[in-house]
């Protein structure tokens, strides 16, 4: 390769600059290639924040002590399964409503990456599938939603600030533990409700049975795991 050949050509890096934030990110699709309304990227935002609503809630409400850590473990877990059943069903709703088979075995089309929507409503069919697109299968669509309960409800449960600031001993260090690793929750938990992102080095991801999702929830339970085993 000689000095003057970039790495990456003008296409390449327009590609790896939408897909980079994607893969980070767990999903949310914050840069397009074209324009998009707000209420696309406001209602992305909103879902991957979601988990951390219920887990900012119910830390509040353990906080004042007006509920004790399991109960309120079990109450952002419960919240939480409900939203994410909730996801499903408009998914599957908006793929009737436009005809779209949920399951999708065919030969992919290489260039839907590339293809722009056309937005019309906040919760047009076109704006859900876009936003969540829906799992292949029914067994899945069942498996991710109680795992993204699940989920919510142990990370709720593992990083209460009371356990935090008696584990660091410091109210600062526990916030940023806090932040972080709700952070790192809402990435997990968006790979369950919505979908899973592509690698950065794939153009389109060849999940015929929807693994990939469980990959990210599961190095968070393995941490969580870790901590039961302890107490």
């Amino acid at each position: 390769m000689g000095p003057d050949v970039p790495l990456l050509n003008e296409y390449k890096q327009e590609f790896f600059w939408k897909r980079f934030p994607q893969t980070v990110l767990g999903g949310p699709r914050f840069k397009l290639g074209y324009c998009a309304p707000p209420y696309v990227y406001i209602n992305q935002a909103v879902l991957f924040l979601t988990p951390w609503l219920f887990g900012g809630v119910s830390t509040l409400l353990c906080q004042l002590q007006l509920l004790q850590e399991l109960y309120a473990a079990v109450l952002s877990g419960m919240l939480m399964f409900a939203a994410a059943a909730g996801v499903q069903a408009l998914a599957l709703h908006a793929a009737r409503r436009s005809g779209t088979v949920v399951e999708r075995l065919g030969a992919p089309n290489n260039l839907v990456d590339e293809e722009e929507v056309e937005f019309t409503q906040c919760i047009s069919p076109e704006t859900v599938r876009f936003i969540a697109p829906g799992k292949r299968f029914g067994l899945n669509v069942v498996l991710h939603t109680v795992l993204a309960g699940v989920l919510c409800g142990f990370g709720t449960w593992y990083v209460f600030l009371g356990r935090l600031t008696a584990l660091y001993g410091s109210t600062g260090a526990s916030l940023v533990v806090f932040v972080l690793s709700w952070v790192t929750l809402c990435i997990a938990e968006y790979s369950l409700i919505v979908n899973t992102a592509a690698e950065t080095a794939t153009f389109q991801a060849q999940d015929t049975y929807e693994i990939t999702p469980l990959t990210r929830p599961l190095y968070v339970f393995i941490f969580i795991a870790v901590d039961l085993a302890d107490r």
